[in-house]
């Protein structure tokens, strides 16, 4: 099959090299974000557009255009941005391919962290004491009322505050200073109880309800210093029941179809374990692969009808242990902190000694041995970015012809080939 992956993000490389060894032929629409997926060897072709970061459309009629001239089979969102993108333009995107993303009613309830909240009370899963605000004068009572430690997010899956994810606050001090006015693009924040304790995430694949796998990922590092933020060290660990639980539940009720990502917190001390969100979308794709789940081969199975081989025991297909790394967040944030003098020279040592033994021992978001174009433009990135930047592809540009044996030649618009196929 002919699959286009839509979105900017360390998602996409699991996916390509699963689709591309399972004979599968991989596209990619690519930004200057893209962290060189153009130049994987498991990317058949690719074509320039706009970045989804900043949340426009300016990439869709590009997008549009491409698959237009250049038909595929499946459709899939491979980054938050992506997500967002293709929930938007939904029926767009399903005039031209299956897509590899759960119902659109399930995607609109994963979005919707209140309405998420509310479910996970009716269905009796782990989640801390809450209130929905919708100015400053109830965040504050919610504060006082809930307590501090506490937590501020978005009522939004993906969306942020303030540039962050979510704001953890110590005192009503502090949340003065990072809430200095009510964000206007926020109608309504969530005030929680804030669990201390890493964040574990689920990635898990279900087929209408019934959950085909699941690997639990505990995140030790990230790339914010307070734990919000992505992951930058993982490891796959024992599933705990509480969280078991509340993702087999969620799927259920939800009478999920596809694969996604169910993140809790689990205090190591007291074992409390509150829900954050359920993200509609591939993640931690590396680490999840590596331990034995093909969520990848599964996702596209589930878009295209195909009946998926799973084990009875859907917490029993993945493998304990296995470590994850993604080196250059944890360099970006040793380097932000020295900048700021919030490491010293000694803490600074002896962090980036540790993220030099963990990038030798552990599995990479991006680096891969027999794939390596990709992690080596990330890493020369800033030499040759600007290189980088030549004329996106315009709707319109005459096609160019493509043929790669045994299929016949076909008109793919102005993809390029990857460097390691030549």
């Amino acid at each position: 099959m002919r699959v286009l992956l839509v979105g900017d993000a360390r998602m996409a490389f699991p996916v390509a090299k699963a689709l591309d060894q399972a004979g599968h032929r991989v596209f990619a629409g690519v930004s200057t974000s893209s962290n060189y997926l153009e130049w994987s060897r498991h990317v058949s072709g690719s074509f320039r557009h706009s970045p989804l970061e900043p949340g426009t459309d300016e990439a869709l009629p590009v997008i549009l255009d491409w698959l237009d001239r250049s038909p595929v089979d499946v459709i899939q969102p491979v980054s938050e941005a992506g997500s967002r993108f293709m929930t938007r333009h939904r029926a767009a995107f399903e005039a031209r391919g299956r897509l590899i993303m759960p119902e659109a009613a399930t995607v609109e309830t994963c979005m919707n962290k209140t309405t998420m909240f509310e479910l996970c009370e009716t269905l009796g899963v782990a989640l801390a004491p809450y209130r929905r605000v919708r100015d400053m004068e109830g965040l504050f009572a919610a504060a006082e009322a809930i307590g501090y430690p506490l937590i501020v997010k978005p009522a939004v899956v993906d969306a942020e505050l303030f540039e962050r994810k979510a704001l953890i606050i110590a005192d009503r001090a502090q949340l003065s200073a990072a809430m200095p006015h009510w964000p206007d693009i926020h109608p309504e924040l969530i005030v929680q109880q804030y669990l201390t304790g890493p964040r574990h995430s689920v990635i898990f694949s279900a087929d209408r309800g019934r959950l085909l796998g699941a690997v639990e990922i505990k995140a030790a590092r990230t790339h914010e210093y307070d734990g919000t933020g992505y992951t930058t060290y993982g490891v796959t660990v024992e599933p705990t029941p509480l969280v078991r639980e509340g993702v087999e539940k969620l799927v259920a009720h939800l009478a999920y179809s596809s694969t996604g990502c169910a993140q809790f917190i689990v205090c190591p001390t007291s074992g409390a374990v509150t829900f954050m969100e359920v993200n509609p979308r591939v993640s931690l794709g590396r680490i999840s692969e590596c331990a034995g789940l093909p969520h990848s081969l599964w996702g596209l199975q589930l878009a295209t009808d195909e009946t998926v081989s799973a084990p009875d025991d859907p917490w029993a297909v993945y493998r304990r242990g296995v470590r994850y790394v993604w080196t250059k967040g944890d360099l970006n944030l040793l380097i932000k902190q020295v900048k700021r003098r919030q490491a010293s020279p000694g803490e600074s040592v002896r962090r980036l000694t540790q993220i030099g033994l963990d990038a030798v021992q552990c599995t990479h978001a991006i680096f891969d041995p027999l794939d390596p174009l990709p992690a080596l433009g990330t890493y020369s990135n800033i030499l040759i970015k600007r290189w980088r930047r030549h004329p996106e592809y315009q709707p319109g540009w005459t096609p160019v012809s493509v043929a790669r044996a045994p299929e016949p030649v076909r008109s793919d618009p102005d993809w390029t080939r990857s460097p390691a196929r030549g």
